[in-house]
């Protein structure tokens, strides 16, 4: 666990964080990023940011943010949607609460079966 704080607050941490290139997009749907809180009985508060540039159209492709919420129920964020045109696609940002000991995966939840996207992102976390 890092020691730099959250930029959005709340003491949050860093757990995980793409590398200074980024993630490509595949033509297949893997994780790009996990991070499992303790298995503490705490509640444990996230948030992600990412950002997304589009070398060339998208056909197919998404990213999203999946997770266990604190009554065992599953909770997903859509991050971008797939089929985005060429350039750089805003930032989003989102935020939510865990179950211990259960992943916050950012995924990519369609193939990207034309053009080419890289994606940065973090998870931080209590």
């Amino acid at each position: 666990m890092s020691g730099i704080l959250s930029p959005f607050g709340g003491g949050l941490a860093k757990q995980a964080t793409t590398p200074a290139a980024g993630f490509a997009l595949q033509n297949a749907t893997p994780n790009i990023l996990t991070w499992t809180p303790p298995a503490d009985g705490s509640l444990h508060p996230f948030q992600v940011i990412a950002a997304m540039d589009v070398g060339s159209t998208e056909t197919g492709g998404g990213i999203a943010v999946t997770f266990t919420l604190p009554d065992g129920t599953s909770g997903i964020i859509y991050l971008f949607g797939g089929n985005n045109s060429g350039g750089y696609v805003e930032p989003n940002f989102c935020a939510g609460i865990s179950e211990g000991g259960q992943p916050v995966t950012i995924t990519q939840y369609g193939a990207l079966t034309g053009g080419a996207s890289t994606v940065w992102a973090e998870i931080w976390g209590s």
